[in-house]
C-alpha cells in the first residue's frame, strides 16, 4: 500500500489541482481518495487497472465535492434571502411604528369628535353611516369631521412621508 501511495500521490494531486486550483484542498482531496482506496484494499488486489480505478475514485470524489459546494451555496443563498426578508420586515415595522406615532401625535391635536370619527372610520373600519349611528350624529356631520381630520393628518404627515419615501428608496 505504501508503494501505491508513493506511486499515485502525485498523479492524484495533479488531477485535483487542475480542477480546484487550491493546493491545500487538492492535497486534502487526494488524501481522501487514498483513504477510500485503503478502506477498499481487499478489492484493490483484484483490480486489473489500478490507474483507471484510482482515476474513477478521484473523479467521483471531485463530483461529490462539487455537489457539496453547490448544496452549501444554495443553503447560503436561502439563508441570505431569509435574512434580507427579515431585515426588510424589521425596517417596515420600524417605519410603520414611526408613522403610527406621528399619526397619534397629530390626532391628539384634533378636537375630540374628529378623533372619534377618525378612529371609528379608519381604525375600526366603520362606514360613515355606521360612524354616524354610533356617535348619534348625521352622516354629513361624520363626513365633515373625517374630512377635517384627514386634512390635518395629510398636512402633518407630508413631511414625514417624504422622509420615509426617501429612506425607503435610498
Amino acid at each position: 500500500m505504501e508503494n501505491t501511495y508513493k506511486q499515485y500521490r502525485d498523479f492524484l494531486y495533479r488531477f485535483f489541482i487542475k480542477h480546484v486550483k487550491i493546493p491545500a484542498l487538492a492535497d486534502d482531496l487526494a488524501q481522501d481518495v487514498f483513504i477510500k482506496f485503503w478502506q477498499r484494499k481487499e478489492y484493490a488486489d483484484s483490480v486489473e487497472n489500478i490507474d483507471a480505478w484510482l482515476y474513477t475514485l478521484a473523479r467521483n470524489h471531485l463530483y461529490d465535492h462539487y455537489r457539496k459546494l453547490a448544496s452549501e451555496k444554495k443553503y447560503q443563498e436561502a439563508i441570505w434571502q431569509e435574512m434580507e426578508q427579515h431585515a426588510n420586515n424589521v425596517i417596515q415595522e420600524i417605519y410603520k411604528n414611526e408613522l403610527d406615532e406621528q399619526i397619534g401625535s397629530i390626532l391628539k391635536k384634533l378636537p375630540p369628535r374628529q378623533i372619534e370619527v377618525y378612529q371609528l372610520s379608519r381604525e375600526n373600519g366603520l362606514s360613515l353611516d355606521e360612524v354616524a349611528k354610533t356617535l348619534e350624529i348625521s352622516p354629513n356631520t361624520a363626513k365633515n369631521h373625517l374630512v377635517q381630520a384627514l386634512k390635518v393628518l395629510r398636512v402633518g404627515l407630508k413631511t414625514i412621508a417624504h422622509f420615509i419615501w426617501l429612506l425607503w428608496h435610498w
